[in-house]
């Protein structure tokens, strides 16, 4: 479902994965998409694949991209999947907007809640996250 959008807005395509990389990310966008089960969607990216992407949907070169489209490329994936995961589990109620956390701490209030699906974007150049886990916070 991720799939029919970012292949065609940034050329990325996700498939499913076992398990999150033991990778810590540079960045990652959280946000909790409230319901009878609370879930989160949390993308994350190392530095070097939050420029390219970044660099794809704002459609400059990777040295124009700053730390904040970097941060605006992730969010925009986070909203993206939200809205997806949203519609696919038939939950009414808005989102909110993603928040960033830096690094690969924690990234909910209690810990990182037990995930239920991990995506991942391996490309030569750009290595991705989105994972849909149950929100801890």
């Amino acid at each position: 479902m991720v799939n029919a959008v970012t292949t065609t807005m940034m050329n990325v395509k996700f498939v499913l994965a076992p398990a999150t990389q033991n990778v810590a990310p540079f960045r990652r966008a959280v946000l909790p998409i409230p319901g009878p089960v609370p879930v989160a969607v949390v993308v994350s990216g190392d530095e070097l694949s939050c420029q390219r992407l970044g660099a794809g949907l704002f459609s400059v070169t990777p040295a124009e991209v700053d730390l904040s489209m970097m941060e605006d490329t992730l969010r925009e994936l986070a909203n993206i999947t939200a809205g997806q995961v949203k519609r696919s589990m038939s939950i009414d109620g808005a989102l909110g907007l993603p928040r960033i956390v830096v690094g690969g701490g924690a990234w909910g209030g209690s810990g990182s809640g037990k995930q239920l699906i991990v995506l991942r974007a391996d490309r030569d150049d750009i290595h991705l996250e989105v994972l849909v886990a149950l929100d801890a916070s």
